[in-house]
């Protein structure tokens, strides 16, 4: 076999390897949120068996969030130091024994520990496979592999329902919990097996810390972007893409946690019913990140920067978001099913869309750090939004007043992202 016939058998096994990868990532984030989503499925059963108010719930909800936010930051810069093969390896192994304890939880206090536990693990999956993206494709590409395995969330999500809920009818939750932490061990061995980093004639990627011809155009990672920490924090880039998720991610984690909780309580839903019927916002949320990632793709292929082509997503997907204040004034189920369904699906384009953009205007050195502020920021976010629902919903009984304030998130975010995002090229003129 000549030289020639080996380096392109070389480069299709690296393109085989790579959407492999990708695969195998998304596989990570469904599991991600079938071990978080276990307990918005379970909620009305636990709130019942340990006597949970409105608060009470949020307190527990929160505990998960707590350790998340920190750890989003922590695991962004750990996972830029150690890479995204030992980073993601240890975050599984550690959420999946924490979720799989969730089964032991005898009230309320070993419950909020166990989701603390959880928290701790969960979100260094982001940044790891950001890293992993950047690595295997290039810029131009980077948009359906991160709205793939962002999607993934989304699918996770929508299994969770029924299939928790299955278990939980057939075996009880505390199995429930159980079995679905377990299936991260399994996820762990193949990917020891098979993660490595790519030669650099693998495919098109470019190598890590190249600058590129892309790196030329406005609006894509400069070379000039801060390496310190500090830094970071001053850049008026960055700063953008925080605000904006802290206004947005609250959304989307209040759909997450207590859409099962409001079918309930406001139209009667059974833990069976909510399995039926309660994965269908899913299936809109992952068509959103699948169509915003590969729609921001075509508007880069169309001519714009990556950078513009994200935002004008953003912002058009923004315009639509404030429906999602009608939400509690609808006169049946099947509607308030329906208006949270679109919401899932603009939430997930900001998902993927943003994640895109930290990887466009920044440098591969501090993506990973930059990923786990924005997850940290948006989880903080989502905190004080968790709290706030437990108590509107404790001294006004009504969902009400908590979807009109979700449904302004995503034009605050979109007014954030435009005011403070600018071209660090365009800057420099």
């Amino acid at each position: 076999m000549t030289t020639l016939a080996i380096s392109q058998e070389v480069r299709e096994r690296g393109r085989t390897l790579r959407w492999f990868i990708v695969g195998w990532i998304t596989l990570s984030t469904i599991l991600n949120l079938i071990d978080r989503q276990a307990l918005s499925v379970l909620a009305p059963t636990l709130r019942d068996e340990f006597g949970l108010s409105n608060r009470g719930y949020a307190n527990i909800v929160n505990a998960f969030l707590v350790s998340y936010t920190i750890m989003y930051t922590v695991g962004g810069v750990l996972v830029d130091r150690i890479g995204e093969r030992l980073g993601m390896a240890g975050c599984i192994l550690w959420w999946s024994i924490a979720a799989m304890l969730h089964s032991l939880a005898r009230g309320a206090f070993s419950l909020g520990l166990f989701r603390f536990l959880l928290g701790i693990g969960e979100p260094v999956n982001y940044p790891a496979a950001l890293r992993a993206t950047t690595s295997w494709f290039s810029r131009a590409e980077r948009g359906l592999p991160i709205a793939i395995y962002s999607s993934g969330s989304s699918v996770g999500s929508l299994i969770a329902t029924p299939l928790v809920a299955w278990i939980a009818l057939q075996y009880g939750w505390r199995f429930a919990f159980f079995a679905t932490g377990s299936l991260g061990l399994i996820w762990l061995a193949v990917w020891l097996l098979i993660y490595r980093l790519p030669r650099h004639d693998v495919s098109r990627v470019e190598p890590r810390d190249s600058v590129s011809q892309a790196d030329a155009q406005p609006g894509l990672a400069d070379p000039a972007t801060p390496q310190r920490f500090t830094d970071l924090l001053k850049d008026r880039n960055v700063l953008g893409i925080l605000l904006a998720r802290f206004m947005t991610d609250p959304v989307w984690l209040f759909f997450l946690y207590w859409t099962p909780e409001y079918l309930k309580r406001q139209w009667g839903f059974s833990l069976k019913d909510i399995g039926l019927y309660g994965w269908i916002p899913f299936v809109f949320g992952g068509a959103g990140g699948v169509l915003g990632g590969m729609a921001s793709d075509w508007l880069i292929r169309s001519g714009l920067s990556p950078a513009a082509a994200r935002r004008r997503l953003l912002y058009f997907s923004a315009v639509l978001a404030p429906v999602g204040m009608v939400t509690g004034f609808v006169g049946s189920p099947g509607i308030s099913i329906a208006v949270i369904a679109l919401m899932a699906f603009i939430c997930y384009v900001w998902f993927i869309n943003t994640a895109a953009l930290v990887s466009d205007v920044f440098s591969e050195k501090v993506i990973g750090t930059v990923q786990g502020l924005m997850g940290t920021t948006g989880s903080m976010g989502g905190m004080l939004f968790t709290w706030l629902t437990g108590f509107l919903l404790d001294t006004m009984s009504s969902y009400k007043f908590v979807f009109v304030i979700a449904g302004s998130g995503h034009l605050l975010g979109s007014l954030a992202l435009w005011s403070l995002m600018r071209d660090k090229r365009s800057e420099a003129h």
